[in-house]
């Protein structure tokens, strides 16, 4: 993977930066400690493969921001790719949101080549590179403070810490793999054994289910035949019950139609009562006929008789009807005359008054004999006004009676007459039908007592028949009992035969079972002895994955192509007078034999030494070209180009004299990447490279500049 271009926005320390790396072979990526150098490299693995130095995705977004955005453009051979990944915080009901987009170079732009889904496309970018995140780290990023993993630990945890590097981790996983395979084929072998052991136990029992099937079989023979007989014995008991059962039926159609019999004869009896009933009816009719006109002819007469008084009473009422018009009329007339003389005697109160008549002055003696005269006058007319009065109400009282006395005469007397008149005319109707209806019942009753003589004929036949049909019947009772006896018999025999047959078919099929497990037990041997063969083989290939095994014939394969590449390059930081050997053995003190460990003995001027004697500079020089070794073995290992290569490490451990060389070996390995940046904050080391990347950093976050 070679980087062309990386763009920032919101990421950890940057707000937006733009970082272009064409034209760069060496660079020297400088600048103070926490201006965000590391930061850039964290864009890129966390834009290709999602992952950082952060614990979470959320830690990288701009403090204060919401959501960030990565895009990184980078070479894999001749091809060129883009990759742009986003995040957005999460919010308190929302989860965070990530995007992730996979680009491929297309004439003058890209084309998408994402997967469904973020996972499928991270697949995608590592089938593209040919490298994981771990691999990365461990080749073509020197990552800080993880120069010295490898050569700081003790000797017998190197190796481990190799293989790791290797990643040789996947045939401890195949040995687990092996191993379980192996125990599970164990346990198949032991459950076969235990099958097997189980079927010679019931085969074993074939002759006795043999034995056990002969005796059945007889059993079944004779109980078959005493059935046989007994369902014989029942077929002709359940024909003379057919027989019994059919002159049954008979006898209750018989008592069938003795009860039609009685019900017709019922039925004609209450008929017959009936018709009696009417005739006695119609006769008394005709009988009562000429009394019952008679009684209400003598009524209406007497309806005529009141009908003459309440003529009387309407000419009464109308006479006292005028006189009341009369009284009405005077005493309207005598009120217009009492208020005249009221107003005349009005009149001459006044001193001034004039003669009502003649219009001349009056004097007070004339005024007083007209007033006197005007006054005897009124007293005459309200007497009699009062006495007309009293006339009127007597008048009304009696009006009042008497028109209630008309109404309830008159009502009395309109009933009366529609009564009597609707009785007069039912007795007309009723004494008409009575004369028409009393021979036809009189006939219907002769016919219905004949029909009736008839079915107290037939019914007297059916009783005779019933009892001959009953005395047929009495052995029936013992006819059944022996039929239910017989069956019961019957259904035993069936019952034991049932069982005996489930027997010998219980018994078949463990000699059908025996000489099945005869066959399966062949087959369960063959198996048990492949399971064995297979679980011999889990067995060896456990070991050969172990660390005895093929790990340790790749370590001890990787041990001289190390020793090459470290060689190479620390005797060029040395001036060739330092040189690594490796040891992956060691004899033991105590005993015959060689410990597994993983020694590095440095050789100089003063001969060889432990690894562990050195320090300061002449380490860090030691830890450069053991990790740049390992980092060129496992690209080659896992098949993947390391045309880049990324050292963060600081050189603060180094003299004037130490730094000097590290530049002129990474110089002299310069040849061997398309691309290396080294991550330094030492103001010395910027004059080395031909080429500064710059990282500042003010209050508007981190800057990016190439000089």
């Amino acid at each position: 993977m070679i980087p062309i271009k990386l763009s920032l926005r919101n990421f950890m320390c940057y707000r937006e930066a733009s970082l272009s790396f064409d034209g760069i072979h060496v660079a020297c990526l400088c600048g103070d400690n926490g201006n965000g150098k590391s930061a850039l490299l964290d864009a890129m693995t966390w834009a290709l493969w999602g992952k950082s130095r952060a614990k979470t995705d959320d830690e990288l977004i701009h403090l204060g921001m919401t959501d960030m955005e990565v895009e990184f453009d980078f070479a894999v051979g001749k091809e060129r790719y883009r990759v742009i990944r986003k995040r957005s915080r999460a919010k308190s009901r929302r989860a965070g949101q990530s995007l992730l987009d996979f680009q491929a170079a297309a004439g003058d732009g890209f084309r998408s080549i994402s997967g469904n889904a973020i996972r499928e496309t991270e697949h995608k970018i590592i089938d593209t590179l040919r490298m994981d995140y771990d691999t990365f780290i461990n080749s073509a990023y020197l990552v800080q403070g993880r120069a010295d993993e490898f050569s700081k630990k003790e000797p017998s945890k190197r190796k481990q810490v190799l293989a790791d590097i290797l990643g040789l981790s996947r045939y401890d996983e195949l040995e687990d793999r092996a191993r379980e395979q192996a125990r599970l084929k164990e346990r198949e072998a032991r459950d076969l054994e235990i099958a097997i052991v189980q079927m010679d136990r019931e085969v074993a029992e074939k002759g006795t289910y043999e034995t056990e099937l002969r005796s059945a079989s007889d059993n079944v023979a004779q109980m078959e035949k005493e059935w046989q007989g007994l369902q014989d014995a029942v077929r002709v008991l359940q024909e003379r019950k057919q027989s019994l059962d059919l002159k049954h039926k008979q006898q209750g159609e018989v008592e069938r139609r003795i009860r039609q019999a009685r019900d017709a004869m019922t039925s004609f009896d209450g008929r017959v009562r009936d018709h009696r009933k009417h005739i006695e009816k119609f006769e008394s009719i005709i009988a009562a006929y000429a009394a019952e006109s008679a009684k209400v002819q003598a009524h209406i007469d007497e309806l005529t008789a009141k009908e003459g008084n309440l003529e009387k009473k309407r000419a009464e009422l109308l006479d006292n009807s005028n006189r009341l018009h009369y009284l009405e009329t005077t005493n309207s007339k005598l009120k217009g005359e009492m208020e005249e003389l009221r107003k005349k005697v009005d009149m001459l109160s006044d001193d001034e008054a004039n003669c009502p008549l003649c219009g001349t002055e009056l004097g007070v003696e004339g005024r007083g004999r007209i007033m006197e005269n005007y006054e005897k006058q009124g007293l005459e007319k309200k007497g009699l006004f009062r006495v007309n009065e009293e006339e009127k109400n007597r008048i009304e009282l009696t009006a009042k009676s008497l028109k209630i006395e008309i109404s309830n005469i008159d009502r009395t007397v309109r009933e009366s007459r529609e009564l009597y008149a609707r009785h007069a005319e039912s007795l007309d109707k009723d004494y008409k039908e009575a004369q028409k209806a009393l021979p036809e019942e009189r006939e219907a009753l002769k016919k219905v007592e004949g029909e009736l003589q008839q079915w107290s004929e037939t019914l007297d036949a059916e009783v005779k028949n019933l009892e001959s049909q009953k005395a047929e019947l009495v052995g029936m009772p013992e006819v059944e009992a022996k039929q239910a006896a017989t069956k019961k018999e019957s259904n035993d025999v069936a019952r034991r035969l049932e069982q005996g047959r489930q027997q010998m078919g219980s018994v078949k099929e463990k000699i059908y079972r025996c000489v099945n497990l005869e066959r399966t037990r062949a087959e369960k041997s063959t198996l048990k002895d492949a399971v064995i063969k297979e679980l011999k083989i889990y067995e060896e290939l456990a070991l050969a994955f172990g660390k005895k095994g093929i790990q340790a014939m790749l370590i001890e394969n990787a041990l001289p192509e190390l020793e090459e590449e470290a060689n190479s390059l620390l005797s060029r930081m040395t001036d060739n007078r330092m040189s690594v050997r490796i040891e992956s053995q060691r004899a033991l003190k105590s005993k015959e034999g060689e410990a597994e460990t993983l020694d590095i003995n440095i050789g100089d001027e003063l001969g060889t030494r432990r690894y562990e004697m050195y320090s300061g500079g002449e380490a860090f020089r030691i830890d450069f070209a053991l990790r740049i070794a390992l980092s060129k073995l496992l690209a080659r290992r896992a098949g993947a180009p390391l045309p880049t290569l990324i050292i963060d490490e600081g050189f603060g451990s180094q003299d004037a004299n130490g730094r000097e060389r590290l530049v002129e070996a990474i110089n002299s390995i310069q040849d061997d990447f398309e691309k290396i940046l080294v991550i330094t904050h030492i103001d010395e080391m910027k004059e080395s490279f031909p080429v500064r990347i710059e990282v500042t950093k003010d209050s508007g976050g981190s800057k990016v500049q190439v000089v």
